[in-house]
């Protein structure tokens, strides 16, 4: 082997073996220095304190959260009063986003959770039960609840909760149900537990 050969052989292992250790030094001077990346990949306000879902005494008729934490992903809807258009609308779109998980359908829960005194109509609780069979209904007590979550969960259509119960995502009412979708795939896809 000549010297230009080897010469060479030892710049390319050289070169190997130093690209880890630069890219460890610079990811770390960007981590020191305070830079975050701009953009993320969910489609959700993701949020700074997640809302737990212990905090917010819930009684529930049915489902997971009757007895304890699921150990599913919920998506929750809440909801003040009889259940208007919008939240018909939103009813139906989370439906069909579990429907369209197909397989991982059995690792998420539907919630619909009124707030404060109102409750549901008799007629829109017999719609629930024949058109939405596998959402379960809860209600929560709106002075149980600190103004700061209570303004999120009013003026959002669905919370994403994690298996552990705490409420990581809200999405807004005009987020197409698509966007949705590919969240609760990528966390499905993503999460070891739920």
């Amino acid at each position: 082997m000549s010297s230009q050969n080897r010469n060479s052989a030892r710049i390319i292992a050289a070169l190997i073996f130093m690209t880890p250790i630069l890219v460890l030094i610079s990811s770390s001077a960007m981590f020191y220095s305070g830079y975050t990346p701009e953009g993320t990949v969910n489609k959700g306000t993701l949020l700074d304190e997640p809302i737990q879902l212990k905090g917010l005494s819930l009684s529930v008729e049915s489902g997971p959260l009757d007895q304890e934490f699921p150990g599913k992903w919920s998506v929750v809807q809440f909801v003040s009063g009889d259940c208007k258009e919008n939240c018909w609308e939103t009813l139906y779109t989370s439906r069909q986003i579990h429907t369209r998980l197909a397989k991982n359908s059995s690792r998420v829960v539907r919630y619909l959770i009124t707030i404060g005194e109102s409750n549901l109509s008799q007629s829109s609780v017999e719609r629930i039960a024949n058109d939405y069979p596998e959402l379960h209904l809860g209600r929560i007590e709106k002075n149980l609840v600190p103004e700061t979550i209570n303004a999120k969960i009013e003026n959002s259509p669905y919370i994403l909760f994690d298996p552990l119960g705490n409420g990581i995502l809200i999405y807004d009412a005009t987020l197409p149900s698509g966007e949705l979708l590919k969240d609760i795939k990528k966390v499905l896809q993503n999460s070891k537990i739920g």
